[in-house]
């Protein structure tokens, strides 16, 4: 079964089409961006008050809380407009070769990793907290982490944008 979110979009453009119809066959004076500017802020409305939402593959939290276990990392983790914990402490050293990308947007997430495991994370900050291990806090700018001893097994690159980021060595 389809969830609303899917719905929405074609929902909402059916409803843009109408009142394209309505004003142009009537000659009425409404002015539609800003009922489809209203629409899109009572949708993110009633989305927050509704419990928001999660990605389909889990990577992806938006206007929600979340709690991510990674076993088998995926490319991308975001958060907009959400909170969420991000445990790579059990990702198998066969998994950690691929770069991972993690996002955060006027939100907050918690990154735990192994301080045994060789890690270099690159923080990217704009207007927001990138807090790392070694004690660094990146408001604006970019600041690369290094964990662990030999060749580098996990690659990150986390941006940070409005949000806060926290790093902690589980």
């Amino acid at each position: 079964m389809r969830g609303t979110q899917s719905y929405f979009w074609g929902i909402f453009l059916i409803g843009i089409g109408i009142l394209m119809i309505i004003k142009y066959q009537f000659r009425l004076n409404i002015s539609i961006p800003r009922i489809i500017f209203g629409v899109l802020f009572l949708a993110i409305g009633a989305s927050m008050l509704l419990g928001g939402t999660v990605g389909k593959n889990h990577s992806n939290i938006i206007f929600s809380e979340g709690n991510i276990q990674v076993n088998q990392p995926e490319k991308e983790y975001n958060t907009i407009f959400g909170s969420t914990v991000i445990d790579l402490t059990a990702i198998s050293k066969e998994d950690m070769k691929e770069k991972i990308e993690m996002n955060t947007i006027f939100g907050n997430t918690l990154l735990k990793i192994d301080p045994e495991v060789p890690t270099v994370i690159k923080v990217t900050s704009a207007f927001a907290s990138g807090n790392t291990p070694d004690g660094s806090t990146i408001v604006f700018g970019d600041h690369t982490y290094r964990s662990g001893e030999g060749e580098p097994v996990l690659t990150i690159e986390a941006n940070v944008v409005f949000g806060k980021l926290e790093i902690v060595d589980r």
